[in-house]
């Protein structure tokens, strides 16, 4: 990955944005009034909204966070009836995070415990739930939490980057297992590059497999 250090360094990481319809969330406002009332603040007057990275890190509560992370990192919507399921233990979710967030140090017996939390949410998966954690500004064993999803896993699986040829076995279904392996290689790759975590955590979705070799 040195060949791209200038690149990886110079992402706008934070303004990374995402246009999502309101009608795609209508049938959720349906069954919950309070978040009918949310998307009556954000979205105004208007159909859309776009929201960036840096609108998800500055949502006013929790609550509007982990709604902004999924109208950041699901814009076309989310399968079945998975929004809907999530948002029904949201109260279950804002206690996970808000116990994390007052812990001097999570470590990796926390993120066992968070793993087996969320097991009960229907639709919340690791390529979800760590997009909260970072957008949370969680760490694990004092590594900043970063997004994992199928994308960089497929990267990881594929051997792409010496950087991880430890991944080199991972696939979804064992993700989990790998995920604070992910963040201590990804941080000592953000040493040797002198960058952050966040920025290879783009690059790697952004250009992780479609540069030719």
């Amino acid at each position: 990955m040195k060949k791209y250090k200038v690149l990886i360094s110079k992402l706008p990481v934070r303004q990374q944005c995402f246009t999502t319809q309101r009608s795609i969330w209508e049938k959720a406002e349906s069954e919950l009034a309070w978040l009918k009332e949310l998307n009556n603040s954000l979205f105004g007057a208007h159909k859309s909204l776009t929201v960036s990275r840096d609108d998800v890190f500055n949502a006013p509560s929790l609550r509007e966070l982990i709604v902004k992370t999924i109208y950041w990192g699901y814009a076309r919507g989310m399968r079945g009836n998975n929004f809907v399921n999530i948002l029904n233990k949201i109260d279950q979710i804002e206690t996970v995070l808000t116990n994390l967030k007052s812990k001097d140090a999570p470590n990796s017996e926390d993120f066992n415990h968070l793993v087996f939390s969320f097991k009960s949410v229907k639709g919340l998966g690791l390529s979800t739930y760590s997009k909260l954690l970072y957008f949370s500004g969680l760490t694990f064993n004092n590594q900043g939490c970063l997004i994992l999803d199928q994308r960089l896993i497929d990267v990881f699986h594929e051997g792409t980057y010496g950087e991880y040829k430890a991944l080199k076995g991972i696939k979804y279904s064992n993700a989990e297992a790998h995920y604070l392996e992910y963040l201590t290689l990804t941080n000592s790759v953000s040493e040797e590059l002198k960058t952050s975590g966040e920025n290879i955590e783009q690059f790697l979705f952004l250009f992780g497999d479609r540069l030719k070799k």
